[in-house]
């Protein structure tokens, strides 16, 4: 009789979507499951839903003929992994919660990490060994702005898990404050619920705009779809393409900057919900503010090749390493797969 397989999964929760993937051991998906969030209902009704999300999955493997060996969740906030604890999740509406005590995953072992961290080792490992950045950043732009630090080949989380959020660099001073967050923080100007408000702002002004027709949902209780800003950027719509280019690009830009300024990375990939749907159209602004605001060499600019798999992927990694079940801040991305 032949061994069952073991597989790992990855789940990663944002302020949108809760997306679930198995990966075998060559890394690819054999399950794989998508639900909404429903953040607004609170953090009891988001694990319930991620508990749920899992058992479907554990049993769609199960009559697959294959076995589900570890998990990796990764949260879009400060996360203490080795407390199960997430700090702050300010577009979940988190804080101070442990989300491993409270999901309901039996004897599966569950890792906890931060969503961005996990999206970067993602997108790293899929490299080959001789072409993978030693010293990388990565921005995931969607509902917030999340942000990873790699270097000499080590994911940096910092020495309270909070490294690498790069959503609350003050990019102004004095600037407009975020529910949960910093004042004029980056994702303050640039994350989904700060897009908007201008977008309604626009819309309920009367003045001309191609989104008061795209857009058909509520905008004050859920956040802008990408796919809503990609038709309106590419049919030309004049507030569309100043809103993404010269309010979200150059905000943006600066913002990377200010990290390789301090940093020096080697590549900055870009990932999350707008860069998958419009980043080959932003990348050439986005690099024009980010040379205006580097005082050494601008880093390459990558677009994140896994797309809506790489916080999955990362987690799921993370969870198949010998160690990460004990100690998940030390994962280094090199370890064999």
């Amino acid at each position: 009789m032949s061994e069952i397989p073991d597989v790992y999964l990855g789940i990663d929760l944002g302020g949108s979507n809760i997306h679930a993937c198995a990966f075998d051991e060559g890394g690819t998906v054999v399950a794989e499951n998508k639900i909404e969030t429903e953040a607004t209902n609170g953090y009891s009704h988001v694990i319930a839903r991620i508990s749920a999300q899992l058992q479907r999955i554990q049993r769609k493997l199960k009559d697959g003929g294959f076995r589900l060996a570890a998990a990796g969740l990764c949260v879009p906030g400060v996360v203490l992994g080795e407390e199960g604890r997430v700090k702050i999740a300010p577009n979940l509406g988190w804080q101070n919660v442990h989300p491993l005590r409270d999901l309901a995953s039996g004897d599966l072992p569950v890792i906890l990490i931060n969503d961005v961290n996990a999206g970067l080792v993602g997108e790293l490992s899929r490299y080959p060994d001789e072409e993978r950045p030693r010293n990388a950043l990565a921005y995931f732009c969607g509902t917030g702005v999340g942000g990873a630090v790699v270097v000499d080949g080590r994911l940096i989380t910092g020495a309270r898990g909070g490294a690498g959020e790069v959503g609350h660099m003050v990019v102004r001073l004095g600037g407009r404050k975020m529910e949960h967050g910093v004042r004029g923080s980056l994702e303050a100007y640039i994350g989904k619920w700060a897009l908007n408000r201008r977008i309604l702002e626009r819309i309920e002004s009367g003045k001309k705009t191609m989104l008061r027709e795209i857009i058909k949902y509520n905008l004050r209780k859920s956040p802008v779809k990408s796919s809503s800003l990609k038709k309106a950027y590419e049919a030309g719509d004049r507030f569309c393409v100043d809103l993404m280019q010269e309010h979200y690009c150059k905000y943006l830009g600066a913002g990377i900057a200010q990290s390789a300024n301090l940093l020096d990375p080697e590549v900055v990939i870009l990932g999350g919900g707008i860069m998958e749907a419009m980043g080959e159209k932003l990348m050439p602004v986005i690099r024009k503010y980010l040379k205006r605001h580097t005082i050494g060499y601008p880093p390459e600019l990558r677009l994140a090749e896994l797309g809506d798999l790489a916080g999955a992927a990362g987690a799921a990694h993370l969870a198949r390493l010998p160690d990460a079940h004990r100690v998940v801040r030390q994962s280094n991305i090199e370890k064999e797969k």
